[in-house]
C-alpha cells in the first residue's frame, strides 16, 4: 500500500564530515531513499561537533543542486556571531538556493526568539523562504513553541516548521505545540523523533493539512518510521494519509 503514495521526508541530515557511527553522506541518504521508496527529502546539516555551519551549508546546497529529489535548507547558529549568522542566512538563499533556514536552539544553545533570530527571520521572509525550528523536550525552554510563536506572529505569511513537534526527549511537549499551532495557521508540524501516536493526536486536533512525515535520518530509519505511520493511520481516509506522507510536502516545497 505504501507504494501508492508520494513519500516525502521532511527531516534528514547530511554532512561533509566523517562520523564513525553515522552514515551521513549524500550517497547514504539517496541509498536510504531508494530502499524505503522515499521520493523527496528535505535535508539540512548534521550539527554535532560543527563549530562553523558554513561548510556544511555549502555541502547541503551543492548536494541538492546535483539531485532534484533533495530539498535544501540552510542552518544558522547565533552563537557564531550576529554578523556571521545574517551573512550565512543570505548566502543560503542567494548562492545555495535553499528553501529555508533551520534554527536549532537545542544543539546550539540559545532561545529561538532572540532579536538575532528575528533578524534572520526577516532575511528569510525577504527571500520568500521558510523557517524550521527544532522544537524539543531536550531543551524545552530554548525551543518552546511559545518562543516560536513570536516569529510566527511577526511573519504570518511565512511557513514555520515545528520539527519534532516537542519530541526528541521525554516528557514530550507535543500538547503545547498542538495548542500553539491551533492559533497559528502558518505553523506546520514535522512528526519526527516523537511517538506517532502524538502525531495522530495532532492530526485529530488541527487536521491533516499541516502535519508532515519526518524520519530524522540517520537517527531513525525512514522505513521503520513509515511502517509506524501506516500502522497508526491505517483506519484514516487515504486522502488524509496522502497529505501527511507527501502531499503537504509537495505543496510547501515542490510547487
Amino acid at each position: 500500500m505504501i507504494e501508492s503514495f508520494l513519500i516525502c521526508d521532511a527531516d534528514t541530515h547530511i554532512s561533509p564530515y566523517k562520523v564513525p557511527d553515522k552514515k551521513l553522506s549524500r550517497e547514504d541518504l539517496v541509498a536510504s531513499m531508494k530502499k524505503n521508496n522515499v521520493d523527496y527529502s528535505l535535508c539540512w546539516l548534521y550539527p554535532h561537533g560543527v563549530d562553523n555551519v558554513s561548510e556544511s551549508n555549502d555541502y547541503v546546497g551543492e548536494t541538492a543542486a546535483m539531485d532534484q529529489h533533495l530539498i535544501p535548507f540552510g542552518w544558522v547558529n547565533i552563537r557564531e556571531g550576529h554578523d556571521k549568522a545574517l551573512k550565512d542566512a543570505a548566502i543560503c538563499f542567494d548562492k545555495l538556493h535553499c528553501r529555508g533556514i533551520k534554527i536549532n536552539g537545542a544543539q546550539n544553545d540559545y532561545p529561538i526568539d532572540l532579536p538575532d533570530c528575528l533578524e534572520v527571520a526577516s532575511i528569510i521572509s525577504s527571500h520568500k523562504g521558510m523557517v524550521a525550528f527544532h522544537i524539543g523536550a531536550d531543551s524545552p525552554d530554548n525551543t518552546s513553541p511559545k518562543r516560536a510563536s513570536v516569529i510566527a506572529e511577526a511573519y504570518p505569511d511565512m511557513p514555520v516548521l515545528m520539527v519534532h513537534m516537542g519530541g526528541a526527549g521525554e516528557p514530550d511537549r507535543s500538547a503545547d505545540v498542538i495548542k500553539t499551532a491551533k492559533t497559528h495557521s502558518n505553523m506546520y508540524l514535522v512528526g519526527s523523533a516523537i511517538s506517532v501516536e502524538k502525531v495522530r493526536i495532532a492530526v485529530d486536533e488541527i487536521g491533516p493539512d499541516r502535519v508532515l512525515f519526518g524520519s530524522d535520518f540517520p537517527f531513525y530509519d525512514p522505513g521503520e518510521r513509515l511502517d509506524e505511520y501506516m500502522d497508526v493511520f491505517r483506519s484514516y481516509p487515504s486522502e488524509d494519509i496522502a497529505k501527511i506522507l507527501g502531499l503537504n510536502f509537495r505543496r510547501l516545497f515542490l510547487s
